[in-house]
């Protein structure tokens, strides 16, 4: 019996689309925060549909690697940390404004690793370790500004 060839695995032709864009995003074609061309403009370049073009572009926000805004456009996704913070944190003030909830060390003292900690971690005889002793979370969040 003769071999068959291996062919080429199917791949959508969104699929497609999305790696060329991501590649482009990756040769620095668009900086985080900067706006890809419409989805009309990338369907003309690459000849193909809207539709087509729709389906790259939202399985690249499902990604995280653009951010769409209804009415301004699709977005290089910046991924700063107040944004990634704020992906889940819903959390608003009285007056409106939107915070995010932070931390204050209490107390932190360094003291020698006891036999427990350093089979715990793995340490050394000799390390020193630095031990929180709590830190205030919900002070910032509920204060007054």
């Amino acid at each position: 019996m003769a071999k068959r060839a291996i062919a080429p695995a199917f791949r959508p032709l969104f699929a497609q689309i999305k790696e060329l864009i991501v590649e482009r995003i990756r040769a620095g074609e668009w900086q985080a925060g900067n706006p890809l061309p419409s989805e009309h403009e990338f369907a003309q370049h690459y000849n193909v549909s809207q539709g087509t073009v729709r389906k790259a572009v939202a399985e690249m926000a499902a990604d995280n690697l653009v951010e769409r805004y209804r009415g301004k456009g699709t977005f290089v996704a910046s991924h700063t940390d107040a944004r990634e913070h704020s992906r889940f944190f819903h959390i608003v003030r009285n007056d409106g404004v939107k915070q995010l909830p932070g931390s204050q060390p209490l107390s932190c003292q360094r003291s020698q690793a006891t036999q427990e900690n350093q089979k715990l971690l793995g340490l050394a005889a000799d390390k020193i370790l630095l031990k929180d002793f709590g830190s205030l979370t919900a002070y910032r969040l509920f204060s007054k500004p």
